[in-house]
């Protein structure tokens, strides 16, 4: 009992530490000159949460950070393809649904990523669409982050997704167009 208890609370550990690491490349990677830079930095932080969220047992959430990694490095190599969006699309709720865990817990960061995904192939030059899509996402993740024990990731969504909510209704108070 003590020795599980002990295993459980490292991973939990372990499991946020990652998250912070990941953050923190999240920061770095805006401080990159170039649209690349930026996705090849993310693509590291989304390896980290990946490797957090896996050791939190949270793997419906993992692999949508890997199918994430695949999504930056198509953007990276510049692939402009419909089809290969909409096999990344599948490929994200596939891998979710068959490495889910974590029954109904487990389907927020399939449909967080599935409603931002096709939110951004539909409304991408449409600033408040894509910042309600993203707010909902993070929303997902939040929840998700906290049923995993994920508290700096819990954190940071929340940090997140206040401050996209307040963008929303500046935008809105400034009268940005839909």
């Amino acid at each position: 009992m003590k020795v599980g208890f002990f295993l459980n609370s490292l991973n939990i550990i372990i499991g946020n530490i990652c998250s912070l690491l990941a953050m923190a490349s999240d920061s770095f990677s805006s401080t990159r000159k170039s649209a690349k830079g930026v996705l090849f930095v993310q693509c590291l932080s989304q390896f980290i949460y990946g490797v957090g969220t896996g050791i939190l047992k949270g793997y419906s959430g993992a692999v949508q950070n890997a199918v994430s990694i695949i999504r930056n490095f198509v953007a990276i190599k510049e692939v402009k393809s419909k089809a290969v969006e909409w096999i990344l699309v599948l490929l994200g709720v596939g891998l979710g649904v068959a490495f889910n865990n974590l029954g109904l817990i487990g389907y927020l960061p399939i449909l967080a990523n599935l409603q931002y995904t096709l939110a951004v192939f539909k409304f991408k030059d449409n600033d408040r669409a894509l910042k309600n899509s993203f707010a909902v996402c993070v929303a997902l993740f939040a929840a998700f982050n906290i049923a995993i024990l994920n508290f700096v990731g819990f954190v940071s969504n929340l940090v997140v997704l206040v401050t996209t909510i307040v963008m929303i209704f500046k935008g809105k108070k400034n009268g940005e167009s839909e």
